[in-house]
């Protein structure tokens, strides 16, 4: 059953430039997961998402209750993206950070704060 998955976005600066837009995605289903980091890790913590074909993908956004590029995120073996705000993807976007969404590996690397990790997936099955 399709569902449509509503999402926003604004940003802007002091000066008045800024984006401000809002739309909406056609998917078959919507998955969440959250997860709380340690402070301090001394390695990776591996997530599960098993989706191995990210072409399936319509939507990702994953963000951190930290801002300041304390929390590294690693797909597939790409490089290691640092989360200094939330990432938000559409469709082939989704590509350039991932090949392969089977496992997320993620590390909060801050000395003394807890990170809340929260992913959310859009997916067309077929």
């Amino acid at each position: 059953m399709t569902q449509i998955l509503s999402w926003s976005f604004n940003a802007g600066a002091p000066s008045g430039v800024g984006v401000n837009t809002s739309g909406s995605a056609s998917v078959d289903a919507v998955t969440s997961a959250a997860i709380t980091l340690d402070a301090n890790m001394q390695a990776p913590e591996d997530l599960a998402l098993q989706i191995d074909d990210v072409g399936k993908v319509a939507f990702l956004v994953l963000t951190s209750s930290l801002t300041g590029s304390e929390v590294e995120v690693k797909a597939d073996g790409a490089a290691v993206t640092r989360l200094g705000g939330p990432l938000v993807l559409f469709g082939d976007a989704v590509k350039l950070f991932a090949g392969n969404l089977g496992k997320l590996s993620i590390q909060n690397k801050s000395a003394d704060k807890k990170a809340e990790i929260a992913i959310l997936l859009g997916l067309r099955l077929i």
